[in-house]
């Protein structure tokens, strides 16, 4: 294994979740961290910023923490069903049912740590103009400071909508210390007024593992992506209503998004290589062409667990759904509802519907079944409450060689932040959709420098040699094309546009486990896609797991001793009959999790937290009102 000796990730300042939004933006003049003496170097200026990277290059997490939005911490979502986050009385996942009484109203960090980000981040601001060091260098520190201001109101702005912005230390005497909510609209420009800078003015390098203008720009591509888009699709005030944000507004921003697309793809750093596992599952990530961020990990120094989840032993955190498995495309380019190499319509079995399909699925999902069960469970790999068990993040090597990498908390494996894959579906995403609101036209020049770079890609199956490649796409009027072909996919939203749903289809495969899915869902307004239900009570594919017939596996019974059924099965030809012997595994049918019916996510109260309780209060005791999110 490879000796590391590059800087790590160090641990943030520690914050109190509870402490008020004043307690961030006025401090004492005698602290450390505004003492004059303190700001004459570089030097002092890299150390002070060390203490921003951990709230957001968080990786796999460490130990057994959350895996920070990858494998089953991407849940919530129609591509997971996670057994450990649901609410005990059966109402619903955690995500929507969060109450407005905790701070804690995010997976990411609470309202109190990201204004304590931006509290340091102006702090660091009004230090460096009078800080003796060049110019230049004044100007990349402020990029610096302006990336993770931004960083941290762009986290903000997902969970809670418009929250106050301030841009400076503030007095505490100063009665805009307590000023209300500013717009959703006013704090995504400003993000995207610092994310600018800073894309103009850090260092392309500035030593090693510290932010460059390449990683500037990878991660405004995203932020920037996710406003624009959400207020295309919600609108705006202070919260979400259906009051339209203006086409014009709309294109600034996404043409924010596609200035740090740009700036990562024009450098000629970065491509696509010909690996999609070894992404997850190296213990060095240094000389990756597609990696432009990653989180560092040492064997016997600083690992996690994520590996352990992915192979030997046992899945029992969830699994991917029978929905996201549809998705995936045949190896012609067309989906399955329309291509003729689709050998799952008349036996859906992983056996037949796993034949000829996108090679990005044969290095995420293992070549079998491993069935959980009160009984027969007694595989050599791990089982999977969908029946699909992962390999994403699973080192082929590692386990066959029987290291201990593979358990436990004990992998070393580096964690892609942020990767050159991703960069591209955010350009060719924010290019069609800037094209609707009256920018330069969508061209298949757009689909070559994205889609397709993705496309040419070679991988290989399982236990196979040959690499293989997908058909590139053309642009076909309002469509898209495969070899001639028109894509026309029965299972498209009809809302959404074939070109913008081959798109999102890209980037729903290409991106999953790796957190951003969630995040997708709710900038488009498209949390119907997570009903468990449909309109006439049946389970969704995005609630189950893979087609069995229990014939084929006779080592499992679906009863146990007592004659009780322990696995359920539902059957689309045979609907009502609960006690199938084939059909797609319904592990939760018993479980209570995400109860929601047809219909019922598409309030505007699900994709916004509530304003933390605690704030509220302190307003109120300060004779001020800071506005709660409608709906709570």
């Amino acid at each position: 294994m490879k000796k590391k000796n590059l800087l790590y990730i160090v641990c943030a300042l520690a914050m109190s979740s509870l402490c008020g939004c004043d307690d961030f933006l006025d401090k004492d003049p005698q602290d450390k961290q505004t003492n004059d003496t303190y700001w004459q170097t570089e030097t002092s200026l890299r150390t002070y910023a060390q203490d921003f990277y951990s709230s957001y290059f968080t990786g796999y997490g460490t130990d057994y923490t959350v895996f920070a939005g990858y494998f089953s911490g991407d849940d919530y979502t129609d591509d997971f069903i996670n057994l450990n986050n649901a609410n005990t009385n059966g109402s619903g996942y955690i995500y929507f049912s969060t109450s407005a009484t905790t701070d804690w109203n995010s997976r990411t960090g609470t309202w109190s740590d990201n204004y304590s980000v931006i509290y340091k981040a102006n702090v660091m601001l009004e230090k460096i103009p009078g800080m003796n060091i060049s110019d230049e260098a004044k100007k990349h520190w402020e990029g610096v400071a302006r990336y993770f201001r931004a960083m941290a109101y762009s986290t903000l702005a997902k969970y809670y909508g418009g929250v106050p912005y301030y841009d400076k230390v503030t007095d505490p005497a100063d009665p805009a210390l307590y000023k209300d909510r500013d717009s959703y609209l006013y704090v995504a420009q400003k993000i995207q007024e610092d994310f600018q800078y800073a894309l103009d003015n850090v260092r392309t390098n500035d030593t090693k593992r510290q932010v460059n203008k390449y990683v500037v720009g990878a991660y405004m591509s995203r932020e920037m992506l996710y406003h624009a888009t959400w207020l295309k699709y919600h609108g705006t005030t202070v919260g979400p209503t259906s009051e339209k944000v203006a086409d014009g507004d709309i294109k600034n921003l996404l043409q924010g998004a596609i200035n740090g697309a740009e700036a990562v793809m024009n450098s000629g750093i970065y491509s696509i290589g010909n690996t999609y596992n070894a992404l997850f599952t190296t213990d060095d990530l240094a000389n990756n062409p597609e990696v432009i961020w990653y989180r560092e990990y040492t064997s016997g120094l600083q690992c996690n667990a994520l590996m352990s989840y992915n192979g030997p032993e046992d899945q029992t955190q969830g699994g991917v759904t029978q929905d996201v498995i549809n998705t995936y495309l045949c190896s012609d380019g067309l989906p399955i509802g329309q291509s003729p190499l689709y050998q799952g319509k008349e036996d859906p079995s992983i056996q037949k519907s796993f034949q000829d399909r996108d090679p990005r699925l044969y290095q995420t999902v293992a070549d079998s079944l491993r069935i959980m069960s009160a009984m027969g469970t007694n595989y050599t790999e791990g089982t999977s409450p969908t029946g699909y068990p992962t390999k994403k993040f699973l080192n082929d090597e590692w386990w066959v060689a029987g290291l201990d990498y593979c358990t436990g908390r004990l992998s070393p494996a580096d964690a892609p932040c942020i990767r050159y894959a991703e960069v591209l579906l955010n350009y060719v995403e924010a290019r069609y959709e800037i094209a609707q609101v009256g920018g330069n036209a969508f061209s298949q020049s757009d689909l070559d420098k994205s889609i397709n770079e993705l496309r040419d890609r070679q991988l290989t199956k399982w236990g196979d040699t040959e690499a293989r490649t997908m058909p590139n796409v053309q642009l076909n009027g309002s469509n898209l094309s495969v070899n001639g072909v028109v894509i026309n996919d029965p299972a498209r939203d009809p809302d959404v546009n074939p070109v913008l749903w081959e798109i999102r289809r890209e980037r729903r495969i290409e991106l999953i486990m790796e957190g951003r899915r969630g995040e997708d869902l709710r900038r488009w307004a498209k949390f119907e896609y997570l009903n468990s239900e449909d309109a006439n009570g049946y389970p969704t594919m995005s609630f189950l797991g893979a087609y069995v017939n229990m014939a084929d596996y006779p080592e499992i019974s679906s009863k146990d001793d007592s004659g009780k059924r322990v696995l359920y099965l539902f059957d689309p030809e045979n609907p009502g009959n609960e006690d199938t012997e084939k059909g797609y595994i319904y592990y939760l049918r018993e479980k209570g999790l995400r109860t929601f019916k047809a219909g019922e996510l598409n309030s505007e109260r699900y994709y916004l937290r509530a304003i933390p309780a605690a704030q509220l209060t302190i307003y109120e005791n300060k004779g001020q009102v800071l506005t709660q999110n409608p709906g709570w």
